[in-house]
């Protein structure tokens, strides 16, 4: 019997979607970003390790300032710099002379070259976004696993390392949030092929280790089985058998055939999942004869539709 995880609940303020790169995490993101926004909840999607001046999926501009996507919903970027900048307008008398500073090509060498500086300050917004502002909720398109988890060490070690002081004292606000269980919650994409496997498996281990609400994982691009494996080798030896088939039933017996195979494939590879008990949530692969964003965010949204289990 595979163990249930924890769904998300209306106390959940940070939402964060890790995976391997390459296996739709974005597009799983942006689906559950407007799937809490229909809920109700005002939600803002965040990225994090993109150069690009605009979402790939919803096509609107990613900044700083959170850019309204449709009602409850928006979109940003967080841009460690501008974080910083921020910061100092809230916190520092006369910061206004400091600006010049904090955009300085001195200061952005200091803050690239300090250890987990530019993490520290993404995390501190996402923090700031998820417990005050406007929003009743944040959707953070993480980075890929590797990123992820240093990340996740930042807060920590920047503790540790800083005894005394605002610094430390915002490291250890941040830490307090990604391990509270009744606001964050993290979700690992999956595809069923062994390395996104073996990664999911990684991350989902160190957010375990860290006691943090975690799961289930997403496989993303699921095929279902059309047949059983018995039916499909029967199709396929009728496929080698019958020259007679017409070219449509003839590709269609084909189709089934190829389909049972990959699902099967699928199956296997998802077995390290199955042997640590952990709870899968399939995403079935979405085909498309032409691109449309919206149907595509729909549809995936029905998938995931399962962790709102209480509505919000």
């Amino acid at each position: 019997m595979i163990q249930r995880m924890p769904d998300i609940h209306s106390s959940h303020k940070l939402i964060i979607v890790t995976g391997k790169g390459g296996v739709g995490k974005t597009l799983l993101a942006a689906a559950l970003a407007r799937l809490s926004a229909d809920s109700g909840l005002n939600t803002v999607l965040v990225t994090l390790d993109t150069r690009d001046d605009r979402h790939p999926l919803l096509d609107v501009p990613l900044e700083y300032t959170p850019y309204q996507v449709a009602p409850r919903l928006a979109a940003s970027r967080v841009d460690a710099f501008e974080a910083v900048s921020e910061y100092a307008r809230k916190t520092m008398p006369f910061s206004m002379f400091y600006e010049g500073f904090f955009k300085s090509g001195t200061f952005r060498d200091f803050a690239t070259a300090a250890p987990g500086f530019e993490d520290l300050m993404c995390l501190g917004k996402l923090y700031n976004l998820a417990t005050d502002s406007e929003f009743d909720r944040v959707i953070f398109d993480a980075p890929a696993t590797g990123h992820f988890r240093q990340l996740l060490e930042v807060p920590r070690v920047t503790a540790r390392a800083v005894q005394v002081g605002p610094l430390n004292h915002n490291a250890r606000k941040i830490q307090d949030l990604l391990l509270d269980a009744d606001r964050t919650h993290v979700l690992v994409a999956s595809l069923a092929e062994e390395m996104p496997v073996r990664e999911a498996l990684e991350i989902v281990d160190a957010c375990r280790a860290l006691r943090m609400s975690v799961g289930p994982v997403l496989i993303n691009r699921r095929i279902t089985r059309p047949v059983s494996a018995a039916e499909a080798a029967a199709l396929k030896d009728l496929l080698d058998r019958e020259s007679g088939l017409s070219e449509p039933v003839a590709a269609a017996i084909a189709a089934s055939a190829q389909a049972a195979s990959i699902a099967a494939s699928q199956d296997s590879a998802l077995e390290p999942f199955r042997l640590h008990r952990l709870r899968m949530l399939d995403i079935p692969q979405v085909v498309q004869s032409r691109f449309a964003v919206d149907e595509l965010l729909t549809a995936v949204g029905s998938s995931l539709q399962p962790l709102m289990a209480d509505g919000h």
